[in-house]
């Protein structure tokens, strides 16, 4: 018999240094409720479910046959499925066998619900995925108890997922300045230069060097040369498209990839951080404001036969050498040499 009944608080009968941790980690974290896929065909157990998880704040999606079921598993966000096994169209256990084989769900918990209370069916449900198995009748305090339990793993699963996607985007940032790294850029550029040789799309690099920038660290201290360079990065970012691609690649130096960018464009592109720097001086500690300028190097694989991204790089690398030479605070293209076609 299913009763309906007050439910103590589940804050109840936890120690204080727990209730105040998983405070603080909800407080943390996104507001966003409980999502629960009910599948069960019984409506009065449909009924009570619903009531008492939408009374604790959860949300609810109710499903009366495996086939209604596997649609909302499809196409609805949830993070709990609470799946009756014994389902008019079909066994529970296989919707469970056909969740638990699809790594997009693998941060979801499936709890069974059944009336086989023997050892070997529930030790069949939880060999083939469940994650918990509820046998009926229940009581709806243990019910709640377990949808909670099964939601504080969901959760940690979402922290540890966001933590290693933090941790990576950590991985390929600048630390001084916030852009991306060389590391980083590596990568990036390696993709975006097969991308564009494969279907036959313009791709650019520039390479921007900070001038006199050891004459900065020498007369004004390390720490002066720090805030040069990131303000010279700060000016850069308002500077780029949301498509272009920053990085700090050494040093004083600074690269960006410009995607579907030709040559003359990107010349004008680098013309533009050029402005950007000299267009006013640097603040610096101790009250100082220096007079900062760059020189930037340019080449696009629209422009010419690159068999690599290195050997594109290399190009820029050059024509930066050549603004450096021909005076500083500058911009100089890549000489052509083996014209490419692209459509």
């Amino acid at each position: 018999m299913y009763c309906l009944e007050i439910i103590p608080s589940p804050l109840q009968d936890i120690g204080e240094d727990t209730l105040a941790r998983r405070r603080r980690t909800a407080e943390s974290q996104s507001s966003t409720p409980c999502r629960i896929v009910l599948i069960e065909d019984d409506p009065a157990i449909v009924r009570l479910l619903k009531k008492i998880l939408t009374d604790h704040g959860m949300e609810v999606v109710a499903c009366s046959t495996a086939a209604e079921g596997i649609e909302a598993l499809e196409h609805e966000d949830w993070d709990i499925c609470l799946l009756d096994r014994g389902l008019p169209d079909s066994d529970g256990i296989e919707i469970c066998r056909r969740v638990k084989a699809e790594s997009r769900f693998d941060a979801r918990r499936v709890i069974m619900l059944s009336g086989y209370d023997s050892l070997d069916a529930r030790v069949e449900a939880l060999n083939l995925g469940a994650d918990d198995y509820i046998t009926k009748p229940f009581h709806p305090a243990e019910v709640l108890a377990r949808v909670n339990a099964s939601w504080r793993v969901v959760e940690m699963q979402q922290q540890l997922v966001e933590m290693a996607r933090q941790l990576e985007e950590l991985s390929g940032r600048d630390d001084l300045t916030g852009v991306f790294n060389r590391r980083h850029f590596r990568k990036t550029v390696a993709r975006a230069f097969d991308h564009s040789r494969r279907y036959q799309r313009p791709l650019s690099v520039a390479i921007i060097d900070v001038d006199h920038f050891k004459n900065v660290n020498d007369r004004f201290g390390h720490q002066a040369g720090d805030t040069v360079l990131t303000e010279v990065a700060k000016r850069f970012v308002r500077s780029v498209r949301s498509s272009d691609y920053l990085a700090r690649y050494g040093g004083e130096e600074f690269i960006v990839l410009l995607p579907e960018t030709q040559l003359g464009d990107a010349v004008t592109f680098g013309e533009k951080l050029r402005a950007a720097i000299a267009s006013a001086p640097v603040p610096i500690p101790g009250g100082d404001a220096l007079p900062v300028t760059v020189s930037v190097g340019t080449a696009s694989l629209a422009h010419t036969q690159f068999s690599s991204a290195a050997e594109m790089i290399r190009a820029a690398d050059q024509a930066l050498y050549r603004a450096k030479r021909n005076g500083r605070n500058r911009v100089e293209a890549e000489r052509r040499r083996t014209q490419r076609s692209v459509a």
